[in-house]
């Protein structure tokens, strides 16, 4: 959608302000303010209702939202004395003061009815309130870490808890309480219930750091708040060689590793739950096995879930990108196939994109759906969008790569695949396709079937195909045999179908054409 105000562009597609044709650098949760006040002009918007808009209801403070008023303001050259676009209304809020109008661009006219933001409900004193199939987020904390050496070093721990703050806030199935307001829990021991009830969090992150002899050792552990338990903890030791790659390198870690504890965390909850209690959330974390088992069974059951989460809270953007990613596995992977899935899949991905532009997993399946649609230009836009918002999320790592070596850009594909298992050690067998893509094109074919051997998957086709072609390329006597799977699985195969139905590259298509002829397929 295209907001036009004040000789100013917003592009919330594209990701871009304007100003007289030309981009303006803004800062994307700065964007996002400025995008949620363009969407509600001329009228008062209280601060709980900012806060759920653009931090996702996080805890913050007042100076944040303030921060955050006066940089929209010099975006737009406006400032707390003029008050021409952004006026404050003390006591209540704020008010963009623009005629705005909107208009529709490219191709999400196609979801535009379904995600147009409802008037928002509220209390008797004005506040916003959740719909009823909406359900609260986990919200979490990150103390500051414990400095356990001399004090010069406090800058150091300081550093590492603001960065773990920030690389955790990019999952946007989280809620992460600003650092601001964990700052006041600084350098003395924290009771886990006070910090819960005083912030609102559910779970804590706390840890300390060392520094001796040239090493550092930074702990950190994931502690459920309702009952004190630990959830998660690790420790890391490393070489003090250059501090900021040290710190680059253990936040990442640490931000990827919490992000995947607390969904696990999460799910066990909602499977918990009788179907008659899920509520939307419920139904999305559910549905999120689908991506790690890829199995016909669950995916049926999955898109039940996720059609359900959207008629529960149709303003979720997780619920339509994840629905969007089941809706393309009915042409993925011919699994329960009904009409128009790509069309389907298209309408929930650009949903998602349009409620959070800042979404990574929706940008993701955005740009799948784009390669599925061969639209191969708007994918390499939609990824990189996607790994500019969270480069910290493996499944959205893994999912890109895995996309770039069916393209045939085998190299970057893998280079995203090793960092999503670094991120996710214990990540679905399917991170390995990509390199089983790349060695197939380098002719390391015995390395192609350890590949496949890790993967497993023996109810998708494309197990079955690259073994094949691997198998025919060195001569095997069985190569046959898993061309004769092909065709269990789907009667109706056709190797140059389905290869051309997965973007495959030109040279990749008829290099593994020649190995399943090899291995004895007619066509």
């Amino acid at each position: 959608m295209l907001y036009v105000f004040g000789g100013f562009e917003l592009d919330d597609g594209r990701y871009e302000l304007r100003h007289g044709g030309v981009q303006v650098p803004v800062e994307p949760l700065v964007f996002d303010l400025i995008g949620f006040l363009a969407r509600n002009p001329n009228r008062v918007i209280g601060r709980d209702e900012i806060v759920d808009a653009v931090w996702q209801g996080r805890a913050i403070s007042d100076a944040t939202i303030s921060s955050g008023i006066k940089s929209a303001r010099r975006a737009l050259g406006d400032s707390g004395d003029s008050q021409n676009l952004i006026r404050t209304v003390r006591g209540r809020g704020f008010e963009f003061c623009a005629e705005v109008s909107t208009t529709v661009t490219g191709k999400e006219s196609v979801a535009a009815v379904a995600v147009e933001p409802a008037a928002p409900t509220g209390d008797k004193d004005g506040r916003r309130t959740r719909s009823a199939g909406e359900d609260p987020k986990p919200i979490i904390i990150v103390l500051p870490l414990a400095n356990l050496a001399a004090d010069a070093d406090a800058y150091f721990a300081d550093g590492l808890t603001e960065d773990i703050i920030t690389n955790l806030s990019r999952f946007r199935d989280l809620r992460v309480v600003s650092g601001a307001s964990a700052l006041q829990f600084r350098g003395r021991e924290a009771d886990i219930a006070e910090v819960c009830r005083r912030t609102n969090a559910g779970y804590v992150v706390k840890g300390s750091v060392r520094r001796a002899a040239g090493r550092v050792r930074i702990a950190v552990e994931l502690v459920d708040g309702s009952t004190g338990v630990q959830l998660w903890g690790d420790r890391y030791d490393r070489e003090m060689v250059d501090i900021f790659d040290l710190q680059d390198e253990v936040t990442r870690i640490i931000a990827a590793t919490l992000g995947v504890t607390m969904q696990e965390v999460a799910l066990q909850r909602a499977m918990k739950k009788s179907p008659l209690e899920l509520s939307a959330y419920d139904c999305l974390l559910r549905a999120r096995r689908y991506t790690w088992l890829l199995s016909a069974e669950m995916h049926s059951e999955a898109r039940d879930l996720l059609e359900k989460a959207v008629e529960l809270d149709p303003l979720s953007p997780d619920a339509h990108a994840l629905l969007s990613n089941v809706y393309l596995g009915e042409h993925r992977f011919d699994m329960n196939p009904r009409p128009n899935p790509i069309g389907r899949a298209l309408t929930h991905a650009l949903a998602a994109t349009r409620l959070d532009p800042q979404n990574a997993y929706a940008r993701c399946w955005l740009s799948i759906v784009h390669f599925f649609r061969f639209e191969n230009d708007k994918f390499e836009t939609e990824a990189q969008i996607a790994l500019r918002l969270n480069p910290n999320d493996p499944e959205t790592l893994a999912d890109i790569g895995h996309y770039y070596a069916f393209m045939g850009e085998f190299e970057r594909g893998t280079e995203l695949t090793r960092r999503a298992q670094e991120l996710n050690p214990l990540h679905p067998t399917w991170y390995y396709f990509g390199f089983a893509r790349l060695h197939y094109s380098q002719r390391r074919y015995d390395e192609t079937l350890a590949d496949m051997q890790r993967i497993g998957l023996p109810h998708f086709a494309w197990s079955h195909l690259l073994t094949g072609a691997a198998k025919g390329q060195l001569g095997h006597p069985d190569a046959g045999e898993a061309v004769a799977k092909l065709y269990d699985i789907k009667p109706d195969f056709s190797a140059l179908t389905e290869l051309k139905k997965w973007n495959t590259a030109p040279d990749d298509l008829q290099h593994i054409l020649d190995g399943l002829r090899k291995a004895g397929l007619k066509e």
